[in-house]
């Protein structure tokens, strides 16, 4: 299952009301507020925070608001000149990315395969000392509650791929096996949290101090397989 705003070929134009209205769409949810709760509750301090997947950079823009620290982001589309964060163009899963105290992902995982959500936190972990990833749940509430009282208010590109990204998600069970899979020996602490009616899913990903001499690429954490 693809989702049509996956298509290199939409107008500008129409990507930008599709952000803005994906941006929305994660403040009424609270998403957006999730992650600066968690930002805010660290247990170091957060100077700079990486985004991956960050779209057009609105959750940068809060973040750097709201918490008052450097921000980058990360993203497959490049992003139009005028937005006003630094956007930086890649593949996250493969390609080196910028240092940063912690790094947020929001709805990124249920667009890769299980293998690449493994190779983007083991890549997350060559350049962050933290990683949290927030996605959707897999479950017939979220799509009933998007359907009753989102879809009336989104432009019609986002009501198709929000009710594709849920059907695409991973429960909460099979995003836990594929995150121990990533950090295993790499002496990660991992939590992992499921929010009221399944509709979103968390996972707080705090490497050690000890573990900041990280593999280069094409390199495994001992005991990595």
């Amino acid at each position: 299952m693809t989702e049509l705003l996956e298509d290199p070929s939409l107008p500008v134009e129409v990507v930008a009301r599709a952000y803005q209205a994906l941006a929305r769409t994660h403040r009424w949810l609270g998403n957006t507020s999730a992650i600066i709760r968690r930002l805010r509750n660290s247990e170091r301090p957060v100077r700079s925070v990486l985004d991956i997947g960050c779209g057009q950079g609105a959750l940068l823009c809060e973040i750097r608001r709201k918490l008052g620290v450097e921000v980058v982001g990360f993203d497959l589309r490049p992003a139009p000149e005028s937005v006003p964060v630094r956007i930086l163009a890649g593949d996250a899963v493969a390609d080196p990315l910028p240092a940063a105290d912690v790094a947020v992902s929001v709805c990124l995982a249920h667009h890769l395969s299980e293998h690449d959500i493994v190779r983007l936190i083991r890549n997350v972990s060559r350049s962050c000392r933290r990683f949290i990833l927030l996605d959707l749940v897999r479950h017939r509430l979220p799509l009933v509650l998007f359907r009753t009282f989102l879809c009336p208010f989104l432009p019609g590109i986002n009501v198709a791929d929000g009710l594709t990204s849920v059907r695409r998600s991973y429960t909460p069970a099979e995003l836990k096996k594929i995150v121990d899979r990533a950090v295993r020996g790499s002496g990660a602490r991992v939590r992992h949290a499921v929010a009221p009616c399944y509709i979103r899913q968390t996972v707080d990903i705090d490497w050690p101090a000890s573990g900041r001499q990280r593999p280069g690429a094409g390199e495994d954490f001992p005991g990595y397989r």
